[in-house]
Protein backbone atom coordinates (compact mmCIF):
# COMPACT_ATOMS: atom_id res chain seq x y z
CA UNK A 1 0.00 0.00 0.00
CA UNK A 2 1.04 3.43 -0.85
CA UNK A 3 0.24 5.10 3.01
CA UNK A 4 0.17 9.18 3.46
CA UNK A 5 0.49 10.31 7.43
CA UNK A 6 -0.56 14.09 8.05
CA UNK A 7 1.47 15.01 10.75
CA UNK A 8 5.14 14.49 12.04
CA UNK A 9 4.64 14.65 15.56
CA UNK A 10 5.29 11.31 17.92
CA UNK A 11 2.37 9.64 16.80
CA UNK A 12 2.80 9.99 13.49
CA UNK A 13 6.28 9.36 13.03
CA UNK A 14 5.85 6.03 15.27
CA UNK A 15 3.08 5.35 12.95
CA UNK A 16 4.52 5.91 9.95
CA UNK A 17 7.46 3.70 11.86
CA UNK A 18 4.82 0.69 12.38
CA UNK A 19 3.66 0.64 8.80
CA UNK A 20 7.11 1.19 6.78
CA UNK A 21 8.61 -1.43 9.14
CA UNK A 22 5.40 -4.01 7.90
CA UNK A 23 6.92 -3.42 4.20
CA UNK A 24 4.56 -0.10 2.85
CA UNK A 25 5.79 2.89 1.26
CA UNK A 26 4.50 6.23 3.54
CA UNK A 27 5.55 9.80 3.43
CA UNK A 28 4.99 11.78 5.70
CA UNK A 29 3.65 15.25 5.41
CA UNK A 30 4.70 17.96 8.10
CA UNK A 31 4.14 22.18 7.71
CA UNK A 32 6.68 22.74 10.11
CA UNK A 33 10.45 22.82 9.07
CA UNK A 34 11.06 19.96 11.70
CA UNK A 35 10.26 17.11 13.74
CA UNK A 36 8.35 16.05 17.16
CA UNK A 37 4.79 18.72 16.82
CA UNK A 38 4.44 19.94 20.21
CA UNK A 39 7.59 17.89 21.70
CA UNK A 40 9.45 19.54 18.98
CA UNK A 41 12.49 21.17 19.74
CA UNK A 42 14.67 24.48 18.78
CA UNK A 43 18.30 25.29 18.70
CA UNK A 44 19.45 27.72 21.80
CA UNK A 45 22.42 28.05 20.94
CA UNK A 46 25.93 26.97 21.80
CA UNK A 47 25.02 23.38 20.08
CA UNK A 48 22.50 22.97 22.44
CA UNK A 49 18.27 21.99 21.76
CA UNK A 50 15.97 22.85 24.14
CA UNK A 51 12.10 21.30 23.72
CA UNK A 52 9.85 24.37 22.89
CA UNK A 53 6.95 22.95 26.03
CA UNK A 54 8.91 21.85 29.02
CA UNK A 55 8.70 17.53 28.18
CA UNK A 56 9.82 14.61 30.94
CA UNK A 57 8.64 11.64 31.80
CA UNK A 58 7.15 9.17 34.63
CA UNK A 59 8.37 6.06 35.73
CA UNK A 60 5.19 4.37 34.25
CA UNK A 61 5.59 5.93 30.96
CA UNK A 62 6.12 2.36 29.51
CA UNK A 63 5.27 2.74 26.07
CA UNK A 64 8.10 5.85 25.50
CA UNK A 65 10.47 3.54 27.35
CA UNK A 66 9.91 0.79 25.18
CA UNK A 67 10.26 2.86 22.14
CA UNK A 68 14.21 4.48 23.06
CA UNK A 69 15.12 0.75 23.99
CA UNK A 70 14.22 -0.61 20.74
CA UNK A 71 16.09 2.31 18.74
CA UNK A 72 18.97 1.76 21.26
CA UNK A 73 18.50 5.48 23.03
CA UNK A 74 18.96 6.54 26.51
CA UNK A 75 16.81 7.97 28.85
CA UNK A 76 17.95 9.86 32.18
CA UNK A 77 15.90 8.95 35.40
CA UNK A 78 16.40 12.30 38.70
CA UNK A 79 15.29 12.84 41.33
CA UNK A 80 12.10 15.70 41.14
CA UNK A 81 11.47 18.39 42.95
CA UNK A 82 7.71 20.49 43.27
CA UNK A 83 6.58 22.94 44.80
CA UNK A 84 2.76 24.63 45.40
CA UNK A 85 3.26 28.67 45.03
CA UNK A 86 0.37 29.55 47.71
CA UNK A 87 0.06 32.66 49.74
CA UNK A 88 2.91 33.70 49.37
CA UNK A 89 5.51 31.25 49.36
CA UNK A 90 6.50 28.30 47.67
CA UNK A 91 5.83 25.05 49.85
CA UNK A 92 7.32 21.55 48.74
CA UNK A 93 5.08 19.50 47.31
CA UNK A 94 6.49 15.77 46.41
CA UNK A 95 5.96 13.42 49.14
CA UNK A 96 3.21 12.50 51.59
CA UNK A 97 4.89 14.45 54.33
CA UNK A 98 5.11 17.60 51.70
CA UNK A 99 1.20 17.63 52.39
CA UNK A 100 1.22 17.31 55.93
CA UNK A 101 3.20 20.36 56.23
CA UNK A 102 1.32 22.00 54.06
CA UNK A 103 0.25 25.40 55.48
CA UNK A 104 -2.50 26.86 53.67
CA UNK A 105 -4.64 24.02 54.84
CA UNK A 106 -5.83 23.11 58.36
CA UNK A 107 -4.26 19.81 59.55
CA UNK A 108 -6.75 17.86 59.33
CA UNK A 109 -7.59 18.49 55.97
CA UNK A 110 -4.23 17.86 54.73
CA UNK A 111 -4.54 14.10 56.18
CA UNK A 112 -8.26 13.63 54.72
CA UNK A 113 -6.72 14.74 51.46
CA UNK A 114 -3.64 12.50 51.83
CA UNK A 115 -5.85 9.41 52.64
CA UNK A 116 -8.75 10.38 49.68
CA UNK A 117 -5.41 10.27 47.02
CA UNK A 118 -4.05 7.08 48.49
CA UNK A 119 -7.01 5.46 47.90
CA UNK A 120 -7.36 6.64 44.43
CA UNK A 121 -3.99 5.23 43.93
CA UNK A 122 -4.47 2.06 45.63
CA UNK A 123 -7.91 0.82 45.24
CA UNK A 124 -9.88 2.79 42.78
CA UNK A 125 -9.01 0.13 39.80
CA UNK A 126 -12.03 1.46 37.12
CA UNK A 127 -12.38 4.99 35.44
CA UNK A 128 -16.27 4.62 35.12
CA UNK A 129 -17.22 6.03 38.84
CA UNK A 130 -15.43 9.24 38.20
CA UNK A 131 -16.65 9.43 34.34
CA UNK A 132 -20.07 11.26 34.94
CA UNK A 133 -19.12 13.68 38.27
CA UNK A 134 -17.06 16.55 38.37
CA UNK A 135 -13.69 16.72 40.06
CA UNK A 136 -15.01 19.92 41.88
CA UNK A 137 -17.95 17.67 43.41
CA UNK A 138 -15.66 14.33 43.98
CA UNK A 139 -13.10 16.38 45.91
CA UNK A 140 -15.44 18.52 47.81
CA UNK A 141 -17.03 15.60 49.44
CA UNK A 142 -14.30 13.32 49.77
CA UNK A 143 -11.52 15.43 50.09
CA UNK A 144 -13.59 18.87 51.37
CA UNK A 145 -13.53 22.27 50.95
CA UNK A 146 -9.61 22.99 52.05
CA UNK A 147 -8.53 20.50 49.40
CA UNK A 148 -10.40 22.34 46.80
CA UNK A 149 -10.16 25.92 47.58
CA UNK A 150 -6.23 26.02 48.42
CA UNK A 151 -4.97 22.78 46.06
CA UNK A 152 -6.87 21.59 43.07
CA UNK A 153 -9.36 24.26 42.45
CA UNK A 154 -6.41 26.48 42.19
CA UNK A 155 -4.73 23.90 39.83
CA UNK A 156 -7.55 23.02 37.40
CA UNK A 157 -8.58 26.83 37.22
CA UNK A 158 -4.92 27.48 35.66
CA UNK A 159 -5.56 24.58 33.11
CA UNK A 160 -9.24 24.97 31.90
CA UNK A 161 -9.79 28.83 33.54
CA UNK A 162 -13.67 29.13 33.42
CA UNK A 163 -13.90 25.87 32.74
CA UNK A 164 -12.52 24.55 36.28
CA UNK A 165 -15.55 23.28 37.69
CA UNK A 166 -16.86 21.54 34.31
CA UNK A 167 -13.65 19.24 34.51
CA UNK A 168 -14.39 14.83 35.19
CA UNK A 169 -13.10 13.63 37.73
CA UNK A 170 -11.62 10.85 36.00
CA UNK A 171 -8.64 13.43 34.46
CA UNK A 172 -7.54 14.06 38.11
CA UNK A 173 -8.26 10.23 38.96
CA UNK A 174 -6.26 8.82 36.09
CA UNK A 175 -3.42 11.84 36.72
CA UNK A 176 -3.31 10.55 40.27
CA UNK A 177 -3.03 6.68 39.82
CA UNK A 178 -0.05 7.33 37.16
CA UNK A 179 1.65 9.49 38.61
CA UNK A 180 3.50 7.52 41.07
CA UNK A 181 6.34 4.75 40.39
CA UNK A 182 6.95 2.05 43.24
CA UNK A 183 8.28 4.37 45.53
CA UNK A 184 6.38 7.01 46.93
CA UNK A 185 8.67 8.96 49.05
CA UNK A 186 10.87 10.51 46.56
CA UNK A 187 9.71 10.85 42.96
CA UNK A 188 12.06 10.34 39.88
CA UNK A 189 11.39 11.66 36.44
CA UNK A 190 12.69 10.81 32.83
CA UNK A 191 14.55 12.95 30.32
CA UNK A 192 16.55 12.04 26.94
CA UNK A 193 20.15 11.82 27.20
CA UNK A 194 20.35 14.59 24.74
CA UNK A 195 16.92 16.34 23.52
CA UNK A 196 14.54 14.83 22.33
CA UNK A 197 15.81 15.48 18.94
CA UNK A 198 17.13 12.35 19.11
CA UNK A 199 13.92 10.32 19.04
CA UNK A 200 12.96 11.98 16.11
CA UNK A 201 16.07 11.79 13.77
CA UNK A 202 16.25 7.87 14.55
CA UNK A 203 12.53 7.80 13.65
CA UNK A 204 12.97 9.64 10.78
CA UNK A 205 15.72 7.41 9.95
CA UNK A 206 13.69 4.26 10.37
CA UNK A 207 10.92 5.46 8.08
CA UNK A 208 13.83 6.71 5.24
CA UNK A 209 15.12 2.83 6.01
CA UNK A 210 12.11 1.26 4.89
CA UNK A 211 11.85 3.48 1.74
CA UNK A 212 9.56 5.77 3.17
CA UNK A 213 9.71 9.70 2.85
CA UNK A 214 9.61 12.54 5.68
CA UNK A 215 8.73 15.84 3.86
CA UNK A 216 8.86 18.40 6.47
CA UNK A 217 7.71 22.15 5.61
CA UNK A 218 5.37 20.64 3.12
CA UNK A 219 1.61 20.94 4.55
CA UNK A 220 -1.10 19.08 3.43
CA UNK A 221 -3.93 21.13 2.12
CA UNK A 222 -6.63 18.96 1.73
CA UNK A 223 -7.92 15.18 1.84
CA UNK A 224 -10.50 14.09 -0.64
CA UNK A 225 -12.94 11.70 -0.75
CA UNK A 226 -10.71 9.16 -2.82
CA UNK A 227 -7.77 9.81 -0.59
CA UNK A 228 -5.63 12.30 -2.91
CA UNK A 229 -3.13 14.53 -0.52
CA UNK A 230 -3.34 18.17 -2.16
CA UNK A 231 0.27 19.45 -0.52
CA UNK A 232 1.27 22.96 0.03
CA UNK A 233 4.54 24.68 -1.61
CA UNK A 234 7.32 24.98 0.80
CA UNK A 235 7.19 27.57 3.33
CA UNK A 236 3.42 28.00 2.84
CA UNK A 237 2.03 26.87 6.15
CA UNK A 238 3.75 30.75 7.01
CA UNK A 239 0.30 31.79 5.42
CA UNK A 240 -1.25 30.50 8.24
CA UNK A 241 -3.00 28.33 10.40
CA UNK A 242 -5.86 27.59 7.49
CA UNK A 243 -4.92 24.83 4.89
CA UNK A 244 -7.47 26.76 2.86
CA UNK A 245 -4.97 29.70 3.04
CA UNK A 246 -1.40 27.25 1.51
CA UNK A 247 -0.45 27.75 -1.69
CA UNK A 248 -1.03 24.79 -3.91
CA UNK A 249 2.37 22.51 -5.24
CA UNK A 250 0.49 19.51 -6.07
CA UNK A 251 -1.27 16.51 -5.43
CA UNK A 252 -0.73 12.17 -4.50
CA UNK A 253 -3.20 9.71 -4.19
CA UNK A 254 -2.46 6.77 -1.29
CA UNK A 255 -4.79 3.20 -0.42
CA UNK A 256 -4.61 4.84 3.41
CA UNK A 257 -3.98 8.33 4.98
CA UNK A 258 -3.10 8.99 8.49
CA UNK A 259 -4.22 12.47 9.78
CA UNK A 260 -2.69 13.19 13.21
CA UNK A 261 -3.63 16.69 13.58
CA UNK A 262 -5.77 18.43 15.50
CA UNK A 263 -9.48 18.29 15.11
CA UNK A 264 -10.68 21.52 13.77
CA UNK A 265 -7.60 20.89 10.85
CA UNK A 266 -8.91 17.97 10.41
CA UNK A 267 -12.01 19.03 9.31
CA UNK A 268 -11.01 21.85 7.36
CA UNK A 269 -8.66 19.27 5.50
CA UNK A 270 -11.47 16.53 4.49
CA UNK A 271 -14.76 19.02 5.21
CA UNK A 272 -15.48 16.50 7.48
CA UNK A 273 -18.20 17.55 10.48
CA UNK A 274 -15.83 18.87 13.62
CA UNK A 275 -15.56 16.28 16.35
CA UNK A 276 -17.36 18.38 19.59
CA UNK A 277 -14.04 18.67 21.77
CA UNK A 278 -12.64 21.89 22.99
CA UNK A 279 -9.06 22.93 23.28
CA UNK A 280 -7.69 25.63 25.44
CA UNK A 281 -4.09 27.11 23.61
CA UNK A 282 -0.83 26.60 25.59
CA UNK A 283 1.09 29.93 25.74
CA UNK A 284 5.18 28.99 27.06
CA UNK A 285 7.81 31.49 27.51
CA UNK A 286 11.38 30.01 27.40
CA UNK A 287 13.70 32.20 29.63
CA UNK A 288 17.74 31.49 29.63
CA UNK A 289 18.34 33.27 32.80
CA UNK A 290 22.39 33.78 34.43
CA UNK A 291 21.11 32.49 37.38
CA UNK A 292 18.85 30.52 39.15
CA UNK A 293 15.36 31.61 39.72
CA UNK A 294 14.26 29.09 42.47
CA UNK A 295 15.46 26.05 44.73
CA UNK A 296 12.35 24.01 42.54
CA UNK A 297 12.11 21.75 38.89
CA UNK A 298 8.28 21.96 39.18
CA UNK A 299 6.02 25.32 41.14
CA UNK A 300 2.42 24.93 40.09
CA UNK A 301 0.79 28.07 41.24
CA UNK A 302 -2.25 28.07 43.14
CA UNK A 303 -2.56 32.02 43.83
CA UNK A 304 -5.18 33.67 41.49
CA UNK A 305 -3.32 36.75 41.12
CA UNK A 306 -0.39 35.24 39.11
CA UNK A 307 -0.64 35.56 35.31
CA UNK A 308 0.58 32.45 34.66
CA UNK A 309 -0.09 28.85 36.31
CA UNK A 310 3.57 27.07 36.33
CA UNK A 311 7.13 27.85 36.65
CA UNK A 312 9.22 25.01 35.20
CA UNK A 313 12.88 25.30 35.58
CA UNK A 314 14.76 22.88 33.36
CA UNK A 315 18.29 23.08 34.58
CA UNK A 316 17.00 22.49 38.44
CA UNK A 317 16.29 18.71 36.55
CA UNK A 318 18.78 18.26 34.62
CA UNK A 319 22.77 19.80 35.44
CA UNK A 320 22.95 23.29 33.97
CA UNK A 321 26.86 21.76 32.94
CA UNK A 322 24.67 20.07 30.14
CA UNK A 323 23.98 23.39 28.51
CA UNK A 324 27.63 25.10 29.28
CA UNK A 325 26.45 26.54 32.95
CA UNK A 326 23.37 28.14 31.16
CA UNK A 327 20.09 27.88 33.12
CA UNK A 328 16.44 27.91 31.58
CA UNK A 329 13.20 28.61 33.02
CA UNK A 330 9.69 27.79 31.49
CA UNK A 331 7.13 30.34 32.64
CA UNK A 332 3.81 28.01 31.17
CA UNK A 333 0.21 29.21 31.00
CA UNK A 334 -2.65 27.40 29.57
CA UNK A 335 -5.48 30.22 27.60
CA UNK A 336 -8.93 30.05 26.12
CA UNK A 337 -8.75 30.81 22.81
CA UNK A 338 -8.53 34.78 22.28
CA UNK A 339 -7.15 35.37 25.48
CA UNK A 340 -5.54 38.73 24.95
CA UNK A 341 -1.93 37.03 26.54
CA UNK A 342 -1.63 35.35 23.18
CA UNK A 343 -1.54 38.07 21.35
CA UNK A 344 1.79 39.18 23.23
CA UNK A 345 5.49 39.34 21.62
CA UNK A 346 7.70 38.08 24.21
CA UNK A 347 8.89 41.31 25.68
CA UNK A 348 5.40 42.59 26.31
CA UNK A 349 4.46 39.39 27.78
CA UNK A 350 7.72 39.40 30.36
CA UNK A 351 6.58 42.57 31.53
CA UNK A 352 3.03 41.29 32.03
CA UNK A 353 4.53 38.87 33.99
CA UNK A 354 7.02 40.57 35.83
CA UNK A 355 4.93 41.19 38.84
CA UNK A 356 3.99 37.82 39.10
CA UNK A 357 7.82 36.41 39.02
CA UNK A 358 8.80 38.84 41.44
CA UNK A 359 6.12 37.50 44.20
CA UNK A 360 7.53 33.77 43.12
CA UNK A 361 11.09 35.21 43.87
CA UNK A 362 11.25 38.92 44.90
CA UNK A 363 14.88 39.75 44.22
CA UNK A 364 14.33 38.79 40.17
CA UNK A 365 15.27 41.51 37.95
CA UNK A 366 14.74 41.73 34.09
CA UNK A 367 18.44 41.77 34.06
CA UNK A 368 18.81 38.22 34.57
CA UNK A 369 17.11 37.35 31.23
CA UNK A 370 19.83 36.62 28.82
CA UNK A 371 17.78 35.17 25.66
CA UNK A 372 13.90 34.86 25.43
CA UNK A 373 11.67 32.20 23.40
CA UNK A 374 7.78 32.20 23.12
CA UNK A 375 5.36 29.45 21.56
CA UNK A 376 1.78 29.26 20.85
CA UNK A 377 0.49 25.54 20.67
CA UNK A 378 -3.66 26.25 19.72
CA UNK A 379 -4.61 22.37 20.26
CA UNK A 380 -2.68 21.86 23.25
CA UNK A 381 -5.28 20.98 25.97
CA UNK A 382 -8.50 18.60 25.10
CA UNK A 383 -11.23 19.81 28.04
CA UNK A 384 -12.22 16.65 29.59
CA UNK A 385 -15.76 17.44 30.80
CA UNK A 386 -18.30 15.05 32.07
CA UNK A 387 -19.17 13.12 29.70
CA UNK A 388 -16.45 13.28 27.66
CA UNK A 389 -15.85 9.70 26.65
CA UNK A 390 -18.62 9.76 24.50
CA UNK A 391 -17.38 12.15 22.13
CA UNK A 392 -14.39 10.85 21.19
CA UNK A 393 -13.62 10.68 17.57
CA UNK A 394 -12.76 6.95 16.42
CA UNK A 395 -9.21 6.09 14.63
CA UNK A 396 -11.36 4.92 11.92
CA UNK A 397 -13.42 7.74 9.99
CA UNK A 398 -16.45 8.00 7.95
CA UNK A 399 -14.17 8.22 4.78
CA UNK A 400 -13.29 4.19 3.87
CA UNK A 401 -9.32 4.71 4.37
CA UNK A 402 -9.02 7.66 6.53
CA UNK A 403 -8.20 7.14 10.09
CA UNK A 404 -7.66 10.01 12.55
CA UNK A 405 -5.35 10.29 15.48
CA UNK A 406 -4.70 13.00 18.07
CA UNK A 407 -4.49 13.60 21.56
CA UNK A 408 -8.49 14.28 22.13
CA UNK A 409 -8.41 9.96 22.24
CA UNK A 410 -5.77 9.84 24.59
CA UNK A 411 -7.96 8.86 27.32
CA UNK A 412 -8.12 8.31 30.52
CA UNK A 413 -4.98 9.34 30.49
CA UNK A 414 -3.85 12.72 29.70
CA UNK A 415 -2.10 13.79 26.55
CA UNK A 416 1.97 13.40 26.01
CA UNK A 417 4.38 11.65 24.58
CA UNK A 418 4.16 8.43 26.58
CA UNK A 419 0.33 8.20 24.98
CA UNK A 420 1.94 9.88 21.88
CA UNK A 421 3.52 6.69 20.77
CA UNK A 422 1.16 4.31 22.28
CA UNK A 423 -1.83 5.88 19.87
CA UNK A 424 0.64 5.66 17.09
CA UNK A 425 0.73 1.90 17.54
CA UNK A 426 -2.88 1.67 17.84
CA UNK A 427 -3.41 3.80 14.92
CA UNK A 428 -0.91 2.00 12.76
CA UNK A 429 -2.44 -1.47 13.84
CA UNK A 430 -6.00 -0.07 12.90
CA UNK A 431 -4.81 0.75 9.02
CA UNK A 432 -2.71 -1.72 8.74
CA UNK A 433 -5.88 -4.08 9.90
Amino acid sequence: MRVAVIGAGVCGLVAAHRIGAAGHEVDVYERWPGLGGQAATIDVGGGHRLERYYHHLFTTDRHIAALYEELGLQLEWRPSSVAMFAHGRQWPFTTPGDLLRFGPMPPFDRVRMGLAVLALQRFANTQAPFERVTARAWIEKWMGGAAWREVWGPMLRGKFGARADDIAMVWIWNKLRLRRGEDAREEHLGYPRRSWEHLFAALEHEIESHGGRVLIDRPAARISADLEVTFGATGSFRAGHDPRAFERAGAERYDRVLATVPNDVFAQLTGLPEPPIEYFAALCLLLELDRRFSDYYWTNVADRDLPFVGLIEHTNFIDPARYDGRRFLYVANYLEHGHELLGLDPDALLERYLPGLRKVNPAFDTAWVRNRWLHREPAAQPIVTVGYHERIPPLKTAIEGLYLANTTQVYPEDRGTNYAVRLGDEAAAALLA
